[in-house]
């Protein structure tokens, strides 16, 4: 498709579906009319204009740049408005959405910095008449299905491609196979885990969920709270420690990497342990493990990552704010007149450490998941 000759309205267009991501669902409406994602969004914008602003494109669309994909796709403006992140969860932070990493080229085929990143689940790959990305793959929060509560794939197990989807158009036998290495996507080992009982990183990953939604935290978790006060817990831990956590990079570092599953399980572990409960020694135990957890945390964060931390606990739930200034200022009088932080990367916690006091499973794969190269805005 050349700039200049870019239809007003395509002749292909497959419909989107209603849990699709849009880039999703514009990269198969540029597989059915034979052209790349980047070729269509030329066309596209030689046609409109430069209206398609937003970045990622999956979230905010610009109101006029809804109109235009209306017209040019051949659809109804609520339909591509209801493809929006922001229309679909109002909650949802974009900091918290996988992003592809910035080496990506950019002049990728598939405008891959322009769009976020996904997980993909085996199991529903298996069943989908056309491939396609949902949008809540594209939080890194969810590490599950939601309907087959089994793990989320963040890449082709194979060779580690982090977009492996071939996106189909019109094409009556969908292509399952990772694009770069043709291994099948739906029938890898993770495909026939059994599926385990509803765990506590679940029950934080579905109240999350729920929360994007508005829906309050249920009291037994963390006491009384509020969605906005949840929410702003998991987001803050999430993002700090996905930094934190992740100094060196993946494919350089001899050091193993965390994974988004080790850092939803840390968050689920301090979480568990501000529960409230009627036994006192259930309360006092909780309290003593809790000083272990957050002085292990404590020793990876920097002296400018804690003193956000301590601004943003402001805003948390009283339970978990108080477990953590309880640990915060036992971690000063032990350390004073030294900072309770890891000041530089020589002082933090080893991640043996922390893998030993949080239960975490060492990675199969530890470049594939590598979180610091896959949340945006960090």
């Amino acid at each position: 498709m050349r700039l200049m000759v870019a239809p007003e309205k395509l002749p292909f267009v497959p419909r989107p579906y209603s849990t699709e991501l849009l880039s999703s669902w514009l990269l198969r409406v540029a597989a059915a009319n034979l052209v790349s994602l980047r070729e269509l969004l030329d066309g596209f914008e030689s046609r409109y204009g430069q209206i398609l602003s937003n970045d990622p494109i999956d979230y905010g669309i610009p109101h006029e740049a809804v109109a235009a994909l209306a017209q040019f796709c051949r659809v109804t403006p609520a339909r591509v408005r209801a493809l929006d992140l922001r229309e679909r969860a109002p909650h949802l932070t974009p900091a918290l959405l996988l992003r592809f990493h910035s080496n990506s080229l950019v002049w990728c085929p598939r405008s891959s910095l322009r769009r976020v990143r996904y997980a993909f689940c085996p199991l529903c790959l298996a069943s989908q008449h056309a491939i396609y990305a949902r949008w809540d793959w594209s939080v890194a929060c969810f590490i599950r299905c939601a309907f087959h509560r089994t793990r989320l794939m963040d890449a082709c197990p194979k060779c580690g491609e982090p977009d492996p989807l071939t996106f189909s158009g019109f094409d009556p036998f969908p292509i399952r196979a990772c694009r770069s290495c043709q291994e099948d996507l739906s029938a890898n080992r993770d495909s026939t885990e059994e599926v385990r009982p509803r765990g506590n990183i679940q029950a934080v990953e579905e109240t999350y969920r729920s929360m994007l939604l508005g829906i309050a935290p249920d009291p037994s978790l963390v006491g009384k709270a509020t969605d906005r006060a949840f929410r702003q817990f998991v987001e803050d831990m999430f993002q700090l420690l996905t930094r934190s956590l992740n100094p060196w990079d993946g494919w350089i570092s001899s050091e193993v990497p965390f994974l988004r599953k080790d850092v939803l399980q840390i968050v689920t572990a301090l979480v568990e342990n501000a529960a409230p409960s009627a036994d006192r020694r259930v309360r006092c135990r909780r309290y003593s493990q809790g000083l272990v957890l957050w002085a292990t945390l404590l020793g990876t964060i920097s002296d400018t990552g804690g003193e956000a931390l301590e601004q943003s606990s402001l805003r948390w739930p009283v339970s978990l704010r108080r477990r953590f200034l309880s640990a915060l200022y036992r971690r000063k009088g032990k350390r004073w007149p030294c900072s309770p932080y890891g000041t530089n990367l020589s002082m933090r916690t080893e991640r043996r450490k922390i893998a030993a006091v949080f239960s975490l499973r060492p990675p199969l794969q530890a470049p594939v998941q590598h979180v610091s190269a896959g949340l945006g805005g960090l």
